[in-house]
């Protein structure tokens, strides 16, 4: 590690000021190499400076060989010991969270980190027991085709067995009870205890960024601490009624000092008024509000999309405090009435912030209208077709970082991925639905579309073009995860071409649709 030699080479410098050393101290990345370098070297000086630069540890890392996997486990073993008291934000990787309680053991200390109030654990990069890369969530095919228009895009995933124990230690240690911030990686499903007790002896948790299964686990979650609670963000999986759900709960709910709520449900809404209106109305102390909405209209008995009128009786006359109110609803409704695009944006008249909404008929029934405050704030947009505005002159969609592309009425063509490619510059999540052949192929000569920070691809129900567009004709640098049908995938193997070689040489994670297979070994 040579950034760890370098630390060394601090104890050269002792003739110069505090300032000039810290000023070289603050160059050497990642930062706990330098404090395991200057932690017990039996120099006051540079160990004071050292331990001045505590206060936040970041123990995660896009370096991931196996040597820094025994630089962090030395450092939690060693160093962290020695600083304990003095951090007060850590971030850590969730594989790395047996440690800490490993640590906690041995040292016997009941002050060990009681300093600490921010907590971030990351998935990292995580294995199987195999050995192999896991995949990155579940793909239900059968879902999504009974439910047109239902996202199902590669979902936050269970935590494996082995990790699941020391994390409901950590969560029962008196560590937790100095937290007040605690944010849980988004690609995780946050497992509900089986007690159904949400941080037992986290008394002074004020913030909680987390994703959960069900409403019903987040109804729990308020029930317990939401007394307590200054800000909620929330993603939540799936939000439909079951025999064992209990609405009266909601009612029970009371969080008097939540002043800011940000809610994110991308897979569609079955039970929008019962279970979100419910919930909403009784926060009525929320002053920043930010909702990422998909509603299926016609399970909630409704004949109309969501739009302005709705939220001003449903949602803002209940928050009397609320002076912030982000959103981007999709609401999606069959067999729906053609209605004038002004017509909604007139629902908004009265609104004080910018809106503006799209509305998409398909062949297949369904439409779909999307309302959203600007500036945009979403970094998703799903069931996006050649009709909707997204190349247009502000670039309002600049930091969408996952896209679900659909239409059944024109094909997507080359020129197109040429400007998605030009305008989403951050996307890193690409899925395609389009059965409609390409009709300018002519123009597709050249491989000069780059997605530059794409790593998963998903290439489900399909023309065979695309897989040329997206496999043959496009550099994917960093693709780590592929999903495409099983046939069409072998297709373009058995041609040989070495752009499908390069594009695929980093794909860890390969799942393959009707029939399913699951290759754990990179191609």
């Amino acid at each position: 590690m040579t950034c760890s030699s370098n630390a060394k080479n601090l104890v050269e410098l002792l003739d110069l000021p505090d300032e000039i050393i810290l000023a070289i101290m603050n160059k050497i990345k990642p930062r706990p190499i330098l404090l395991y370098s200057m932690i017990g070297i039996k120099n006051i000086r540079l160990e004071q400076l050292a331990l001045e630069q505590c206060h936040s540890i970041d123990l995660t890392s896009d370096c991931f060989d196996s040597s820094y996997e025994m630089f962090i486990y030395e450092f939690i073993s060693f160093t962290l010991p020695y600083i304990f008291n003095y951090i007060k934000s850590l971030t850590i990787d969730i594989v790395h969270v047996q440690h800490l309680n490993y640590i906690q053991k041995t040292i016997y200390d009941e002050n060990y980190l009681n300093n600490l109030k921010h907590l971030k654990i990351m998935a990292g990069r995580l294995h199987c027991d195999t050995g192999g890369p896991f995949r990155a969530g579940f793909y239900d095919v059968n879902m999504v085709r009974r439910y047109p228009l239902f996202s199902d895009i590669p979902q936050p995933f269970y935590i494996s067995g082995g990790l699941i124990e020391p994390l409901l230690s950590f969560y029962h240690s008196p560590t937790m009870s100095s937290i007040i911030s605690f944010e849980f990686d988004p690609v995780f499903l946050f497992n509900p205890p089986t007690d159904k007790q949400y941080f037992p002896q986290s008394h002074n948790l004020t913030h909680i960024s987390i994703t959960l299964r069900l409403f019903d686990d987040c109804v729990h979650l308020l029930n317990q601490i939401g007394a307590q609670l200054h800000s909620f963000d929330v993603s939540i999986m799936c939000v439909r009624l079951y025999q064992r759900s209990d609405l009266s709960k909601i009612s029970l709910i009371c969080c008097p000092k939540l002043k800011e709520l940000k809610m994110k449900i991308y897979q569609n809404i079955f039970e929008y008024e019962q279970c979100i209106i419910s919930l909403l109305q009784r926060l009525s102390n929320v002053e920043h509000l930010t909702l990422l909405l998909a509603i299926d209209v016609n399970e909630n008995g409704s004949n109309h999309f969501i739009d302005g009128s709705d939220l001003q009786r449903d949602i803002i006359p209940y928050m009397s405090n609320l002076f912030q109110f982000d959103f981007h609803i999709r609401s999606i409704l069959k067999n729906a009435d053609h209605i004038e695009l002004d017509k909604i944006r007139q629902s908004f008249i009265q609104y004080k912030q910018s809106i503006d909404c799209t509305i998409d008929y398909f062949n297949n029934q369904y439409s779909q209208c999307q309302i959203y405050s600007l500036p945009f704030i979403g970094t998703r947009l799903d069931f996006i077709s050649n009709r909707f505005p997204l190349f247009n002159v502000e670039n309002r969609f600049s930091n969408v970082t996952m896209l679900i592309l659909f239409d059944d009425i024109k094909p997507f063509e080359h020129v197109f991925f040429q400007r998605v490619a030009r305008t989403l510059l951050r996307l890193k999540v690409l899925e395609v639905v389009n059965l409609l052949e390409q009709e300018e192929k002519n123009s597709a000569t050249n491989n000069s579309i780059e997605f530059r920070y794409l790593t998963t691809l998903i290439l489900h129900d399909i023309h065979a073009d695309y897989v040329e567009q997206l496999l043959c004709r496009t550099y994917l640098p960093c693709l780590i995860e592929l999903v495409i049908h099983n046939d069409l995938f072998l297709t373009i193997i058995n041609q040989n071409q070495q752009q499908v070689k390069d594009n695929c040489s980093k794909v860890e994670t390969l799942i393959t649709v009707e029939p399913w297979y699951y290759l754990t070994e990179a191609m």
